[in-house]
C-alpha cells in the first residue's frame, strides 16, 4: 500500500562523530537514503502551508496543494 509521508525539513541533519561529519537526509528525496546526497535543494523554494509531491526519479515537483 502506498502512503504519503510528510517531511518538513529542507536540509540534512548533521551528525558529528569523532572523525568526520555525516549528513542524514531529513527531506526524504535522497537516492542514498538515509544519507544526504544534496537532493533537498528543490525544497528550499517550497511555500509555507503547502504539501508537495516530487517525482521519485528526477525530484521535480509533480504537484502542490494547500494544506487544510
Amino acid at each position: 500500500m502506498a502512503r504519503i509521508v510528510k517531511l518538513t525539513a529542507t536540509g540534512p541533519v548533521k551528525v558529528e562523530p569523532s572523525d568526520k561529519p555525516i549528513f542524514v537526509c531529513a527531506c526524504g528525496l535522497s537516492k542514498k537514503f538515509p544519507f544526504c546526497d544534496g537532493s533537498h535543494k528543490p525544497t528550499r523554494e517550497e511555500e509555507e502551508g503547502c504539501t508537495y509531491r516530487y517525482c521519485a526519479e528526477t525530484n521535480a515537483v509533480l504537484d502542490k496543494s494547500r494544506d487544510a
